[in-house]
């Protein structure tokens, strides 16, 4: 299955090809930053099933100790992806509104870095606090997708 995306002006379009990884909030302070917003739903791909947008995103790395690398549409200035590592270790985080169809996606599994949410939710997910358990959390989501 193909996934169409684009960023919310349109400019930035981008496709994903199979089924993600998983889908979780996150509510770091970043992510309220970014996406003007108590949190960022998010759908995780493998690099290497995303065909990125080779135009007008401006990636950058927001925390000196994190290694994903955030890009922002250059026309919009709304975040169109972000990567994590290369090739075929690589991951591909993509907001979930930049899906043209986000119906087709799965629910979300849980929340992440939730100590520094603007907002409390109430659903049954699992919400890991600390950066710490936010940390093990995806790694674990990682190693049993993998």
């Amino acid at each position: 299955m193909e996934h169409a995306c684009q960023c919310p002006c349109g400019t930035n379009k981008f496709s994903a090809q199979g089924e993600p990884i998983a889908r979780f909030f996150c509510h770091c302070t970043i992510c309220q930053d970014k996406y003007q917003a108590p949190f960022a739903d998010v759908t995780l791909f493998n690099l290497p099933a995303v065909k990125l947008p080779e135009q007008a995103t401006t990636y950058g790395k927001y925390k000196r100790f994190v290694a994903i690398d955030r890009g922002i549409c250059d026309a919009c200035h709304k975040p169109v992806t972000a990567k994590m590592g290369e090739g075929e270790k690589g991951y591909v985080f993509i907001s979930t509104q930049n899906f043209i169809d986000p119906s087709a996606l799965p629910p979300s599994v849980m929340h992440v870095f939730y100590g520094t949410r603007t907002a409390d939710i109430d659903d049954d997910l699992p919400k890991h606090s600390t950066w710490l358990s936010s940390q093990w959390a995806f790694l674990k989501l990682l190693r049993d997708t993998g």
